[in-house]
């Protein structure tokens, strides 16, 4: 074929190469166009996946730059979400009404867990600044008066690295993931603060640990802590920190959860964000029981009175530059009891 080429006229030649250039451009941009063009594409509605259950959008964010990556819930029933990119933070309602909390844009960089103490005081991972390529990180706290301080950081020369999730337990201490160091820290409501757990290791798959969501479980005072790296889920033990693994992903099967956020119910029922399959499933004798999907990044969920509430993070626009947010970021809510309503 080459010396075919070869044999042809200057213009042919020229015309050939042209063609070849054009078709190898084309060879690498279809894939890229049509990936950007799957993220362009009119914002799902998430759907129920199991009868008894309805999945609706229950309150939108002002924002075009909301990307909201947690949520949390008061006592009383209120949510409180935030921005991933601006650091607003936002409390909503029983009907869904959305009210901007005043001075957080101001004073928080970049919103990545949230959690309220049974008092009402919520308490805020502020990862600082929304660049993935800046590490770094503190726990903050917004009292009833709306002042925001520090609480909580980690004073060993490296701090903290990725800050993601926050729980509380039944005394009032505040533990934090951090994903980069691979650490559960706990921390005293004076802000002293120990490493509290590490990821235990694995024989059979590589050791490439990230601890993400967490949540109090009241029933077994332990904490549940999800790995979407290792697609684990464990529970450990508050009074002797030992670990129990509740879930393994089986390396050689398909569709890795990559979980995010988690939740347990009064009752000890474990439902978790599967971020990367964009559902929420229910935890029940070490299987995954899906019961709602096609969210737009279901980055955190969060339980009250029968009900889930979910994030819609979309966090590939925040990645893909080609892409724009499937607007408006929203927070969906999932009725466990609907006939009860």
């Amino acid at each position: 074929m080459i010396r075919a080429i070869q044999q042809r006229s200057k213009g042919q030649r020229q015309a050939i190469f042209f063609f070849l250039v054009v078709t190898g451009l084309l060879v690498l941009l279809i894939p890229s166009v049509l990936l950007g063009l799957s993220f362009l594409s009119p914002s799902n509605e998430s759907v129920a996946l199991v009868e008894g259950v309805t999945v609706s959008e229950f309150a939108t964010l002002p924002d075009d730059d909301a990307y909201p990556p947690a949520i949390a819930v008061a006592p009383d029933g209120t949510l409180f979400t935030g921005s991933f990119v601006s650091g607003a933070i936002w409390q909503i309602d029983a009907n869904g009404r959305v009210t901007e909390v005043d001075g957080t844009r101001l004073n928080i960089g970049s919103v990545m867990g949230l959690e309220v103490a049974p008092d009402g005081v919520l308490y805020i991972v502020d990862q600082l600044d929304s660049n993935p390529g800046v590490g770094g990180g503190v726990v903050k706290r917004l009292s009833d008066d709306g002042r925001i301080d520090i609480v909580a950081r980690i004073d060993d020369g490296r701090g903290f690295e990725a800050p993601d999730d926050i729980a509380i337990d039944s005394a009032g201490n505040l533990y934090v993931s951090d994903r980069a160091r691979q650490e559960v820290w706990r921390f005293e409501a004076n802000g002293n603060g120990e490493l509290w757990w590490t990821p235990p290791r694995f024989s059979d798959r590589e050791n490439n640990h990230e601890p993400t969501g967490l949540a109090y479980d009241a029933v077994h005072d332990a904490i549940i802590i999800t790995d979407p790296v290792m697609n684990a889920i464990y529970r450990v033990s508050i009074a002797t920190g030992e670990s129990e693994i509740l879930y393994l992903h089986d390396i050689n099967a398909g569709q890795p959860p990559g979980f995010d956020g988690v939740t347990v119910t009064p009752d000890g029922e474990i439902y978790v964000a599967a971020l990367e399959q964009n559902g929420v499933a229910r935890l029940e004798d070490g299987q995954l029981h899906y019961i709602a999907g096609l969210f737009r990044g279901s980055s955190d969920v969060e339980y009250f009175a029968d009900k889930l509430y979910v994030t819609n993070f979309d966090q590939f626009s925040l990645v893909l530059t080609v892409s724009q947010p499937r607007l408006p970021f929203a927070i969906d809510v999932i009725d466990l009891n609907p006939s009860e309503g």
